[in-house]
């Protein structure tokens, strides 16, 4: 399998880490099943460790954001963090940065879930911080 998927939990809030590639096939089934499963259970505030994800290709986008929607129909809501720069520029090129919830840390993304006022993670900014053009940028 492309991907492992490690649960943990921070209070109440059902961390799940990625390893690996969130890809079409099992990666992605491996994925649902795992959010499948916590929502069900009523665990609907998810954040996602990004930090070991490799690649991520249509079938793993097109899935974050059924996974988001799900987590925020059920009343909860799906925050990432530790976006690695290959996830970073993807999330830019797709223009989904502006869907999704992104922080750098754990505890911003916890926080953000029990509705503190954090500041998310601004790809864009990262991004020309590096020294570059961020990509899908005008």
């Amino acid at each position: 399998m492309s991907l492992r998927v490690t649960e943990r939990t921070n209070g109440d809030v059902l961390v799940l880490e990625l390893n690996g590639r969130l890809v079409i096939g099992e990666a992605v089934e491996e994925f649902r099943r795992k959010v499948d499963e916590a929502i069900k259970s009523g665990r609907t505030r998810v954040a996602l460790d990004m930090r070991g994800t490799e690649y991520i290709d249509s079938s793993g986008m097109g899935f974050l954001v059924v996974a988001h929607k799900v987590a925020r129909d059920a009343g909860g809501m799906l925050a990432m963090f530790n976006l690695t720069d290959r996830v970073i520029d993807l999330m830019l090129l797709t223009k989904l940065s502006g869907v999704f919830h992104l922080y750098s840390s754990e505890q911003d993304a916890v926080e953000a879930i029990h509705g503190k006022d954090v500041k998310p993670f601004d790809p864009v900014e990262y991004v020309q911080d590096r020294g570059e053009d961020a990509p899908g940028g005008e």
